[in-house]
């Protein structure tokens, strides 16, 4: 009788992209259950106070506030998550970068006033065919890492130039720059992230110029940290 061969068959190691997926999944989900117990502990504390009307109302407070919070952290996936693909119309980059960086100083700190960012103009800037919401997102992704690198006051800068076919814009910040390796890891979705946020706003920036056909690089020392964008004045799809 002749004996079966062994089974050769052996386990496939993980695939490096079914490492990330899996990484990325179980970070979701341990981010997600914390916004849950956060406010289940609320509204339980909240329903057995309720002889209490202030009391109880604190509670609620608190939950709405993990609510707003949880948006804002699933709006960050949905921006990274979705497929993307630019729907130019006609903007003033300049506008559009002092917009957004009153909106993000603001956003940070609610109560006047705002932490100072200073938007410089190198010369005349012309009209772009961008998306709007897309670059708008890549600038404040950049703009809110920028200002909760740096000192306080944060002394940021957004430059914004002129490149021929190209608009170059420049976030600097004066912190105390990222050592190679948080460089390297920049490189991946939710690698490097700071406490309650999702770790998504370069990786979203990222996309977001890419789409446009731009480029994003950054360089970081112990000056601080700028991160450069060069997006052609028309937007080429490629989302």
């Amino acid at each position: 009788m002749t004996e079966a061969p062994p089974d050769q068959t052996a386990a496939e190691p993980p695939e490096p992209v079914d490492q990330l997926v899996e990484g990325l999944v179980n970070q979701i989900a341990h981010d997600i259950r914390n916004f849950a117990f956060a406010m289940g502990l609320q509204a339980e504390l909240g329903a057995r106070r309720s002889s209490d009307p202030v009391a109880s109302k604190s509670h609620f407070e608190a939950v709405l506030r993990q609510v707003d919070k949880l948006k804002d952290y699933l709006e960050h996936l949905l921006l990274y998550g979705r497929p993307f693909r630019p729907q130019p119309e006609s903007l003033d980059p300049l506008a559009l970068l002092r917009e957004t960086a009153q909106q993000v100083a603001a956003a940070l700190s609610p109560q006047p006033p705002p932490p100072a960012i200073e938007v410089v103009a190198q010369g005349s800037i012309p009209r772009v065919l961008w998306d709007r919401r897309g670059i708008h997102a890549a600038l404040a992704a950049l703009l809110d890492n920028a200002l909760r690198s740096a000192p306080s006051p944060p002394p940021v800068q957004a430059i914004v130039e002129d490149h021929g076919e190209r608009v170059r814009i420049t976030v600097r910040d004066s912190g105390s720059g990222m050592d190679e390796a948080t460089l390297a890891a920049l490189r991946h979705p939710m690698a490097v992230r700071r406490p309650g946020g999702a770790g998504l706003g370069l990786a979203i920036a990222r996309k977001m110029i890419r789409a446009h056909g731009g480029t994003l690089a950054i360089a970081s020392g112990a000056e601080g940290t700028s991160v450069c964008l060069e997006i052609p004045r028309e937007a080429t799809a490629k989302g």
